[in-house]
């Protein structure tokens, strides 16, 4: 007999199936990642009509049977559509392109409740936020903490200096500071002025509950996403090209402080 399981889901996608239904991939509350069928989708007087679209949050109720690839969806409510998030093009991209990032790095069944939670905060910070792209940079920083490669923006790996004056290296494998003194035979690193340190380490450290006020400014003329992308890239031994970033509108380069 199949069991019913109800839990809390984002959408995370949904692509047709077949004539009326859909194939639709959720990140659970309680059972992590996982695909489901919503039979008669498309129809147009379906019980899912409008709910199953990408970052809603819905209340779900899924009938699992182990010996099925693709378990059923029998019943979604809407709980938050996060309408304010998708209806703006400054903020719409990058819950997207969480969504994205998710599908690309969780495993089927991979769950973590406590990350599920801080996920539907970071959503909901990026609806209320002015400042959309800093929300992102949070959330990315402590994704890579939760996969396990916190960086460490404090103190030089080598010898625990913890002032750069000059700036210093930032090690991908170590996902460390290394000081101009101690950089001599540093390997797949980028350099990272002082204003860039000093902004990451207290980005990392600032309250996620409070995100949306953010103080301070981001470094001018460093492009802090794709520096964040390519330390998770790294760890994640696969390079991710998020495409729905390519949706955001060009940002006027930042002024010099």
């Amino acid at each position: 007999m199949p069991e019913l399981i109800k839990t809390t889901a984002l959408v995370l996608e949904s692509i047709r199936w077949h004539e009326s239904s859909k194939i639709v991939t959720l990140y659970t509350r309680s059972e992590g990642m996982i695909k489901v069928i919503a039979r008669g989708a498309l129809r147009k007087k379906s019980q899912f009509a409008g709910r199953l679209e990408t970052l809603n949050v819905v209340q779900c109720v899924i009938s699992r049977k182990e010996s099925r690839e693709l378990q059923v969806l029998t019943q979604a409510d809407i709980l938050e559509p996060f309408a304010v998030l998708k209806a703006d093009l400054r903020r719409l991209p990058y819950g997207l392109a969480i969504a994205e990032m998710l599908k690309k790095v969780f495993e089927k069944g991979h769950k973590d409740e406590i990350f599920f939670d801080f996920l539907l905060q970071m959503l909901q910070a990026l609806s209320s936020s002015n400042r959309p792209e800093i929300v992102f940079w949070y959330f990315l920083l402590k994704f890579v903490s939760f996969l396990g490669f916190r960086p460490d923006f404090s103190r030089c790996l080598s010898c625990g200096r913890t002032n750069f004056p000059k700036g210093a290296w930032f090690v991908f494998k170590e996902g460390a500071l290394v000081c101009p003194a101690c950089a001599a035979r540093v390997e797949l690193s980028v350099h990272f002025n002082p204003d860039t340190i000093h902004f990451l380490h207290n980005l990392q450290k600032f309250n996620h509950r409070k995100i949306h006020a953010f103080p301070l400014r981001e470094p001018a003329n460093v492009d802090i996403t794709n520096l964040l992308l390519r330390y998770l890239n790294f760890h994640v031994g696969h390079e991710m090209i998020l495409e729905s970033l390519k949706l955001l509108p060009e940002r006027k380069p930042s002024a010099p402080q």
